[in-house]
């Protein structure tokens, strides 16, 4: 069974959760399917839009592309090992960003019009999922006023180096701890990803002042 604590060693109700609603999932429950939907849609959709960039996501249609992924998610839980919120976000973001790329590679065999949108839907008993979250702004808890400004901020992230941007998605976006952003980003402790990642900060600052003044 999986315990969900906090780093002190104390109980984490949000991560509790997660897991009696992956549960509930597991067994049939399409509510429980909706709530993790509703959950963490945003955060999963804006990782695998930084992550992936422009050209494939007006490939793909992401509703399609989140709903597969947590599907997929809830059928394979028992072989992940859940050991915070954010490693959980961050396997749904790969989950994610694996079905975008086999539908693009999809798209490319069967030379589609690039305009189109490719559809990735299941017919199956999963398939009146509701997906029609509200947007939570970028860096999560809400930061941003709108939509407008988190566009703007993605389109300055994207163009950072691809160290930057990861030190960005783990820390802001999956909320991952500074040990685990050093894991995944191989500096070589937690205090030199908080320095990379100020540095991070920083050039994502210029670059956001840099569009506002054009």
């Amino acid at each position: 069974m999986v315990e969900a604590l906090q780093e002190d060693g104390r109980p984490d109700p949000d991560l509790t959760v997660t897991i009696d609603l992956l549960r509930s999932a597991q067994k049939g429950d399409k509510e429980a399917l909706n709530r993790l939907l509703e959950r963490y849609y945003e955060r999963v959709r804006s990782i695998v839009r930084l992550r992936l960039g422009s050209r494939l996501r007006q490939r793909v249609e992401s509703s399609d592309i989140l709903q597969e992924t947590f599907i997929a998610a809830v059928e394979s839980f028992d072989h992940f090992e859940l050991r915070d919120e954010a490693s959980f976000i961050n396997w749904l973001a790969k989950i994610a960003e694996r079905q975008v790329l086999a539908a693009a590679d999809h798209h490319n065999a069967q030379k589609r019009n690039p305009s189109r949108e490719v559809s990735l839907h299941r017919d199956d008993e999963n398939s009146d999922l509701r997906i029609d979250p509200v947007a939570s702004g970028l860096l999560p808890p809400d930061q941003l006023a709108n939509r407008e400004q988190t566009a703007m901020v993605e389109a300055c992230i994207a163009t950072l180096p691809e160290a930057y941007r990861e030190l960005i998605i783990l820390r802001n976006y999956a909320g991952a701890s500074w040990d685990v952003v050093a894991a995944q980003t191989q500096r070589p402790s937690a205090a030199a990803a908080r320095m990379m990642h100020a540095k991070a900060i920083v050039e994502l600052g210029k670059a956001v002042r840099r569009t506002m003044k054009s």
